[in-house]
Formats: structure tokens, sequence, C-alpha cells
């Protein structure tokens, strides 16, 4: 009877921390499908795939922290409840997540393109970094759906907003420090050291507060959009 009333209790949260995935995934396939045929239309007809070659490469890294959070949804739903995979898991999300914004920042490369190609790397820019914008929002509600009913809504705010902060440092990592995420395995020590010599930098200040700002406004109006009346209805 006690173990009874103890899963009706938890029946609410866990239906909030597995949600429907569906309708999201199949828009986000729909936008990388649509780049794919921008970049490789332009490869065809220019012969030059270096737009294909990096969008597409920074794309998969903007999916892959949706992929590690995806993939912690479902163990937990399988059941699996180990604090300390679900915490190295959300680490490595956390380390990869900045990925996701950063496309935005390859629009700095339309300064680069030909004026009779202006028009169209313009609009094939914009939509991978849409792309990427969305995946990394929709990775974020995922981590927040995942947490709420393990630390509260307010911690899960903390949370959720301070990534959001993480991911704005992390943008300058990588467009003006040229580090990647993949630093964090490879060469720890000398990104930490970059991490700390970024306290005095009044770029990575700007950066992070511009682009942090930014992104935490449009979690918020990303998660009032999708999930605030199933939030109050929980």
């Amino acid at each position: 009877m006690q173990q009874s009333l103890y899963l009706a209790a938890r029946r609410p949260d866990d239906q909030y921390s597995r949600p429907k995935v569906g309708k999201g995934l199949t828009a986000l396939a729909g936008l990388t499908v649509a780049g794919l045929c921008l970049v490789v239309t332009r490869g065809l007809l220019t012969g030059n795939w270096w737009f294909f070659i990096m969008l597409t490469w920074n794309l998969f890294l903007a999916f892959f922290p949706l992929g590690v959070v995806l993939i912690l949804r479902d163990l937990r739903s399988a059941g699996f409840t180990n604090r300390w995979l679900l915490g190295s898991g959300l680490a490595l999300w956390l380390a990869f997540l900045p990925n996701a914004p950063y496309i935005i920042t390859d629009l700095f490369h339309i300064k680069h393109v030909d004026n009779p190609l202006l028009w169209f790397d313009t609009m094939t820019l914009f939509l991978f970094a849409q792309t990427g914008l969305l995946a990394g929002l929709y990775s974020s509600l995922v981590v927040h759906r995942l947490l709420r009913p393990l630390i509260g809504t307010r911690l899960t705010w903390i949370v959720a907003l301070s990534s959001q902060l993480l991911s704005g440092f992390g943008i300058y990592l990588g467009r003006f420090g040229r580090w990647n995420s993949w630093d964090v395995l490879t060469k720890p020590l000398a990104l930490f050291d970059a991490i700390a010599g970024a306290a005095d930098n009044h770029l990575s200040l700007k950066l992070t507060v511009a682009y942090g700002f930014v992104l935490v406004v449009l979690y918020i109006a990303f998660w009032w959009y999708v999930d605030y009346e199933r939030d109050q209805a929980n």
C-alpha cells in the first residue's frame, strides 16, 4: 500500500520528465534537411564545399548536447537513477551546449562572401543558426524537465539560466579563443588556464553578458511558449 502511494505521488513528475518530443524532433529534422539542401545546392553550383563542411560539422556539434540529454531522459524513464551517471551526463551536456548558439557567430563569415552569393549565403547561415539555437533551447528544456522533480523548481531555474550565461562565455571561448568542447578532454589544463585568464579580458565579459543575456531571454520565452501551461497543470 505504501509503495502504491509512493508511485502515485511520483507519477506527475515522472510524466513531466518524459515529454513528447516527436513534434520537436520532427521540426528540427525538417530544418536540418532544408539547411543541407541549401549547402549542397551551393556546393554543386560553385564547386566550393567549404560552407557544407563548416556548417554541417557545427550543426552536428549543436545537436550533440540534445542527444546527450535525450539519452539521459530515456535512461531515467527506464529506471536508471544513478546520480553519478546523471551528473556526468549533465556535465557533458553543459560542456557542449555553447556549440548550439555558437552557429550564430558564423554570420561573421558574410563579410567574406562575394556579392552574387550574399543573399543566398545569408539565408543559409541564418537557417543553420536558427536550427542550432532551437536545438540548444530544446536540450535546455529537456534538462529543465529532467531536473525539476529531482531538485525542485527554484534550483532548476537557477541551473537553466546559469547554463545560458555559461553558454555565452563558451561562445567567447570558441569564437575568439578558438577553443572547442573537445579540449575539455584533450587539453584540460590549457583550457582551464584560458578560462582563468579570461577574467581579466574585458571582451570576454562583454560578450558573456551580451550573449548570455540574449540566451536567457530566449530560453525564458521558449519555456513560456512550450511549457508554461504544462507547468501550471502539474
